[in-house]
This record gives structure tokens, sequence and C-alpha cells, in this order.
């Protein structure tokens, strides 16, 4: 099994990098599968404190990877899929640990996702985000249960709508910081580890279960209805004709024309 997924830890921070560089960092089965390992690893580790999460080369990450998705339409391996890709984003929501997103590329799709599960964003001004399903024929599900919370339903809806890139500095009030050089980067990531190495792991943990309690009641992650729904439209939409369309003008890089789909 190819490494997917790199684990350094140093000074009590545990740094995942997602390492699929030639393909921007796509999530795949076993990305999920190494992810899910490595934080159940260090979670259970005392010497953890604090966990970096960022992408090796160009690119943050650049969403599910639609190669894996176009090989098969089978409605087992669909539910197989949501349901390995709904525990990585779980994981990272409901983590006790403090989790910094060292933003260095772009975020595409399902990486935007991962960016909103993480609690301290930094993140380098030549990234930018684009929710781009829409231009596959397929819908943000999973992630839209920690992107529209935050972002509030006009935005969500514009950027998932649109598929447009956003820049750093048009969405800078969802991350922490911006920087403007590699190095800047790594040095903001560090300072803001070392603030939290300087902070109460056990209170830290409980900061992070008291804002999750707080915002419950407007956060529409948590209702099992949604999630029901959720889990709904993400199977409708693998199996759907846009879908089979979308990914495979995508495989074969074209621009799909979807007049011929247009439905009344």
């Amino acid at each position: 099994m190819s490494q997917e997924v790199l684990l350094t830890i140093e000074n009590n921070v545990a740094t995942l990098t997602l390492n699929r560089p030639h393909k921007g960092n796509a999530l795949t089965a076993t990305m999920n599968t190494q992810l899910l390992a490595f934080l159940d690893q260090i979670k259970q580790d005392p010497q953890v404190r604090v966990v970096v999460l960022t992408g090796a080369g160009k690119y943050f990450c650049t969403g599910m990877d639609l190669s894996m998705a176009a090989t098969s339409s089978d409605e087992k391996d669909q539910e197989a899929a949501f349901a390995n890709g709904i525990k990585v984003y779980e994981a990272l929501y409901r983590y006790p640990k403090p989790v910094i997103a060292r933003i260095n590329g772009p975020c595409l799709g399902g990486g935007v996702g991962l960016i909103f599960t993480t609690d301290i964003r930094v993140a380098h001004k030549d990234a930018y985000f684009a929710l781009t399903e829409v231009k596959r024929g397929i819908l943000p599900a999973i992630i839209s249960q920690y992107i529209v919370p935050e972002l509030g339903s006009q935005k969500a809806k514009e950027y998932m709508l649109t598929g447009r890139k956003v820049s750093m500095e048009e969405v800078k009030g969802a991350l922490s910081t911006v920087v403007s050089s590699e190095q800047e980067l790594d040095q903001r990531v560090s300072d803001y580890a070392t603030m939290l190495l300087e902070s109460a792991p056990g209170a830290m943990a409980g900061i992070k279960q008291l804002v999750r309690a707080i915002t419950e009641g407007n956060d529409v992650q948590r209702s099992p209805r949604v999630q029901a729904y959720v889990k709904k439209a993400f199977l409708d939409m693998m199996k759907s004709e846009e879908a089979a369309y979308g990914i495979m003008s995508f495989m074969n890089k074209k621009k799909p024309d979807w007049s011929s789909l247009a439905k009344l």
C-alpha cells in the first residue's frame, strides 16, 4: 500500500501531510483509511498535543479523486465511499486535540471541507477555495455540513452554484491569518502551535466540545434528518446522468455542455 499520508512528530506537534502531489492530493479510499489510522494513533499518544494538516507539493487538496468515482456505479460501492469519506470529516471535526490547517495551496471540493473541520487556519495568499462539484454534475453533499454553518447560506450558495475561485482575502473571515510567503506560513503555524502547547490539553478538548455544544442549535450537521438527506443526496447524485457525464468530461479534459441535460 502506498503511503498517501505522511506523519511526522516533533516537539509535541504531529504533522499530517496529504501525499499525492502528482494528483493534487486528491482524496482516495486509501488516503482516507491512512488518515483515520494516523488520527487514531496520535489521539492515543499523550506526547502529541497539537496536529497540523497540510498538503505535499502545489495543492492542499483537490477533493475526491473522480477517477475512482468513475470506476463504479454500484450503489454498495457508493455507500462505502460515503461512509469512508464522512468518517474522515467527522473525525477531524470532533477531534479532541487542536488541529491547525496549513493551507499551502489551492483547495477544491472536499479539500475545502477539510479546512472547515479544523480549528486554526493559516493560509498562503496564493491559495484559493473552489467548490467545483457543480461543474462535474455533482453536489458538495458531505462537506456542506461543515461549510454552510460557517459561511452562511447566501455565500455558501454563491460559491457552490458558481464553482468560482475564492481568494484567501475574500474568505479571510473564515481563516485565522493569511500570509505572503512559505517561510511566513511555516512561522505562523509554528507560532500557533507554540501558543497551543502553552494551553492545558484537557481544557482545550473541553473548549472544542463546548463550542460545538453551543452551536448545535443552529448547526445543520447535528440533525439526523439532515444527515440522512446528505447521504441520500450523495447516493442519488453519484448514479445520476449528470454526474456520469460531468465526471467523464472531466476525465477526458473536456468542458461539459449541459444544455442537452437541462430539464424543466
